[in-house]
C-alpha cells in the first residue's frame, strides 16, 4: 500500500501526547497549532466538535488538516481535510502499517517509522495542524479535538467490538470498508492457491 500519512509526516519532536495535547508549531511563521493524540478519538464527539467548528464565523475558523485515527475505524487512517466553504471533512484514509502484514512492508520502513510506533496500537495516532485564525481561536479547536479523545473504557469497548454508541463516519466509510473487505478475502483466497500449488 501507499505509505500512511503518518509515515511520511512523524509528529512534532517538541513533544509527544499521551492522551490529546496541543503543540504550538513554528509553521506559517507561528499563525499554526500541532494537535496531537496517541489515544482513538470518539468519532461521535469528534463529529459533533467538527459541526460546531463548520458554524463558526469565516475569520476565527482555522482550517484542519491531517489524519485521525478513530476508535470505530482501527484499520484506516482519517483524512481530514478542510473544504472550500470551511467544513471540515474526515474520509477514509491508507490503511495503518500496524494493519499491514510485516512481510508486505517496503525495505527499511520499520526503521523510519520506529518515532510513530506504540506498541501496543503501532503507528495509530493522530495528527492535526490547525491554521490561520487567532491563537485563541486555535487554542480552543484544539482544546475541542483533546475532548474527543476516547476514555480507557470507550476504546476498550471499540476494539471488542462492544460499543453501542453511534458512528456518524460510517455510512460515508462503509462502501471503502466493504470493497477493502473484499480485496482481503480475493487475497487471502489467491494466497492459498499459490499455497497449494507451490
Amino acid at each position: 500500500p501507499t505509505a500512511p500519512a503518518a509515515a511520511s509526516s512523524p509528529p512534532s519532536s517538541s513533544g509527544v501526547a499521551a492522551g490529546g495535547e496541543a503543540l504550538e508549531g513554528s509553521e506559517a511563521g507561528g499563525e499554526a497549532r500541532r494537535f496531537h493524540s496517541l489515544l482513538p478519538l470518539h468519532p461521535e464527539r469528534l463529529h459533533a466538535a467538527l459541526e460546531r467548528h463548520a458554524r463558526r464565523a469565516a475569520d476565527s475558523r482555522p482550517t484542519v488538516g491531517g489524519i485521525v485515527w478513530l476508535a470505530s475505524q482501527p484499520k484506516l487512517q482519517g483524512a481530514v481535510r478542510t473544504d472550500e466553504a470551511g467544513g471540515v471533512a474526515v474520509e477514509p484514509g491508507e490503511p495503518w502499517w500496524a494493519c499491514v502484514p510485516r512481510d508486505e512492508w517496503p525495505a527499511g520502513l520499520a526503521e523510519d517509522i520506529a518515532a510513530l510506533w506504540h506498541d501496543p496500537h503501532g503507528d495509530r495516532q493522530s495528527e492535526l495542524l490547525l491554521r490561520g485564525g487567532a491563537a485563541s481561536d486555535r487554542e480552543e479547536l484544539a482544546l475541542a479535538l483533546a475532548a474527543c479523545a476516547c476514555t480507557s473504557a470507550e476504546a476498550e469497548a471499540w476494539a471488542e467490538g462492544d460499543s453501542a454508541l453511534d458512528d456518524p463516519f460510517a455510512a460515508q466509510w462503509a462502501p471503502l470498508l466493504a470493497a477493502t473487505a473484499d480485496e482481503d478475502r480475493n487475497a487471502a483466497i489467491q494466497s492459498d492457491v499459490n499455497q497449494a500449488f507451490k
